[in-house]
């Protein structure tokens, strides 16, 4: 959602609506195998390209091989930032991504899913205005 958010695909002035969320590009479509890759989420409206990932519970491990990473190539943090979202996702719309994909209740799944988004998006909001804040 941060992702979306920044990248102005996603109102910050109010919560979406159910059909808005799940227009979304990879909303709930992304496969559990492909955790760990990055997406290309778009660009903010300074040129900044704004990926995402699933870190599922590797998040921390995952942030340093990426740091790391970055930093072998030569690119120093202040050229980038990491932004762990994951706390602000409710267990409803975790709960809802399991049923969604594990147990196949696509419907049900999905509802509650962008239920505990709904309820948890100023958060989001806010965090994306904070990352924003962060690179005037």
């Amino acid at each position: 959602m941060a992702s979306a958010i920044h990248c102005g695909l996603l109102p910050t002035d109010r919560i979406p609506s159910h059909e808005e969320i799940l227009a979304l590009p990879y909303y709930d479509r992304t496969l559990p195998e492909l955790i760990g890759q990055p997406y290309l989420m778009g660009e903010d409206a300074r040129g900044n390209s704004v990926y995402f990932m699933g870190l599922c519970n590797q998040r921390q491990q995952i942030d340093n091989m990426i740091r790391t990473v970055l930093t072998i190539a030569g690119i120093h943090e202040g050229k980038y930032i990491l932004q762990d979202a994951f706390p602000l996702i409710a267990f409803s719309t975790k709960f809802g991504g399991l049923l969604s994909k594990r147990y196949c209740l696509t419907n049900l799944g999905r509802s509650m899913s962008i239920w505990g988004i709904q309820r948890s998006y100023p958060q989001f909001v806010e965090l994306v205005e904070k990352v924003k804040r962060r690179l005037e």
